[in-house]
């Protein structure tokens, strides 16, 4: 399933992070154009938080970017100047969200929505990661729960399964937080990732 563009940045407040003022002057024309708010800054990023993040490419460096590379809390926009491979190679490690050409400011809005798709796509994939290293770290409850309904319900492991699976879409929750009720009701209040 694709997921919906964000079309609309009206409202949001974008930071332009280059060394030139005409250039963050000429890309805080066009985001205002766009209904952003924009602040332009070198070489600091300002603490108060942003929604987009142009970031010169040619003078960026790792220091200026708080962050690992690709866990920026917003979308990540490199302002490319002289295509040299040293700074392409760079803004790639950051795993920056989109690029746009110095020269063509008039391209920012596919800029933006490009940025703002792959950064919503990352917070997704981080979530479901989340949530798969959650539900692995509590298999040994989900194991629990089988022998506790195989004890309870006189059943094999089979049958104890298709019971906790039962309730899990019954409660509309992943197996192991159904198999998480089952050993509460029975009174072993455990909390998850515990043994």
């Amino acid at each position: 399933m694709t997921a919906m563009l964000d079309l609309n940045f009206t409202g949001r407040r974008a930071v332009v992070l280059h060394p030139t003022e005409t250039v963050r002057a000429r890309l805080a024309a066009r985001l205002d154009v766009l209904g952003l708010t924009v602040e332009g800054h070198w070489p600091d990023l300002p603490e108060a938080p942003m929604d987009v993040l142009f970031v010169d490419i040619d003078m960026g460096h790792d220091a200026q970017l708080p962050w690992e590379p690709g866990h920026a809390p917003m979308p990540v926009i490199g302002v490319v100047r002289s295509e040299s491979p040293g700074r392409l190679a760079w803004a790639l490690r950051q795993n920056l969200d989109a690029f746009l050409s110095e020269a063509a400011p008039e391209l920012v809005y596919s800029s933006l929505v490009i940025a703002a798709a792959k950064w919503a796509e990352r917070q997704r994939q981080r979530e479901c990661d989340a949530e798969t290293a959650r539900r692995a770290g509590m298999r040994h409850v989900l194991v629990r729960a089988v022998i506790e309904i195989m004890t309870s319900h006189d059943v094999d492991e089979m049958g104890a399964l298709k019971k906790l699976r039962t309730l899990a879409m019954v409660e509309r929750v992943a197996l192991e937080d159904a198999a998480l009720l089952v050993l509460n009701a029975r009174g072993d209040r455990m909390s998850e990732g515990r043994a």
